[in-house]
């Protein structure tokens, strides 16, 4: 870890005039955040940044040069972060600060630090890119105070985090600091359900799915593991079958899942034995032919149509039946008439059912 920032950095920029103290209100404690321009080589990248935190292998590296080279390339790597430095480097500088905790690690920015060590060492004659402005956090403020702020930041406000990120921070403040998902939806200005499904699908991705596709961009596919979690009969069958969600690991890994939306459609293919043992082989191609004879309601207007409306009768209201019952000439009568009239014909000109 860095030792604490430089005494002569604080001195010099009090003397210069370009250190200014202001305030942030962190779950209701006040603290006092010094703003100035940081020397760059004073800001360290974060290891634990839920954007590489959770995607690389850490543990063959201890904390220093080594670390940080690791962390730059892998975040360089990401085409945000080099379209993060065209942005920089055409404005000449960030709009917004970046955070820093007491002892020189980066709390909220290191892709922006990333880019100013890049327009550094493409520009080493340019004294723009030798400091970082940056707001220095308290030596007191917990990692629970940061966390919480973060989210503020990133998750419940404009500078919004990748889907990703926002379900580690999620994560993070649910399994490390202990709030509540009431308290976590209350903070973030979102719903329970929402905090609930991220948790989930952070948790799998976390646990199950980079484990064994570790490349860092595995991350761009967290929007399958949230729409398995977001289908309740998907998220009932990852939850009740142990060999489910191991199976759904392997159909993203091996891209038998063509995008992350395509993952509404899985509920059909795990209901149908045929169709799911043609999916694991050979992808929707393989399963679409079963499922377009097994279930024609996917592809007819008018069997889905037809399926809703036998769901819908199964569960008519005794209320509605009473009205048909008792109405000998009125509208709702008429109205089952005019169905069972349709339906026998729709049956006659199919040929009759035994």
């Amino acid at each position: 870890m860095a030792s604490r920032l430089k005494e002569k950095t604080r001195s010099r920029a009090r003397a210069k005039g370009l250190e200014h103290v202001d305030e942030l209100v962190l779950a209701g404690t006040r603290v006092q955040v010094r703003s100035l321009d940081l020397p760059l080589d004073e800001a360290e990248l974060d290891s634990t940044n839920p954007r590489i935190a959770n995607t690389v292998a850490l543990n063959h590296l201890s904390e220093g040069p080594a670390m940080q080279r690791h962390l730059e390339n892998t975040l360089w790597g990401d085409p945000d972060v080099r379209q993060l430095y065209q942005s920089i480097r055409e404005n000449k500088g960030l709009v917004e600060r970046i955070i820093v905790r007491a002892d020189g690690v980066v709390a909220e920015g290191n892709c922006r630090t990333v880019v100013y060590r890049k327009l550094r060492t493409n520009f080493p004659n340019d004294p723009t890119w030798k400091s970082i402005p940056a707001r220095i956090l308290p030596e007191n403020i917990s990692q629970k105070q940061i966390d919480i702020l973060l989210g503020e930041l990133h998750v419940g406000g404009k500078n919004e985090w990748s889907p990703f990120e926002k379900a580690g921070h999620i994560h993070a403040l649910f399994s490390k600091h202990g709030l509540t998902q009431d308290e976590i939806a209350k903070l973030l200005h979102t719903s329970k359900t929402s905090v609930n499904h991220n948790i989930r699908a952070f948790g799998a991705m976390k646990d199950n799915y980079l484990p064994a596709y570790p490349n860092p961009s595995s991350v761009r596919k967290f929007s399958y593991f949230l729409e398995l979690y977001k289908k309740p009969t998907l998220r009932d069958w990852v939850t009740n079958d142990a060999s489910a969600l191991d199976r759904f690991v392997k159909w993203v890994g091996t891209d038998k899942i063509g995008k992350g939306a395509s993952v509404r459609h899985l509920d059909a293919i795990i209901q149908n034995t045929a169709a799911l043992k043609a999916f694991d082989k050979g992808g929707m191609p393989a399963a679409q032919p079963i499922l377009m004879r097994d279930s024609p309601e996917l592809s007819s207007p008018l069997f889905k149509s037809m399926v809703e409306m036998t769901k819908t009768l199964e569960d008519a209201r005794l209320d509605d039946i009473a009205r048909v019952r008792g109405d000998k000439a009125g509208g709702a009568r008429v109205i089952v008439q005019d169905l069972k009239g349709a339906l026998d014909k729709f049956v006659d000109l199919c040929g009759g059912f035994e």
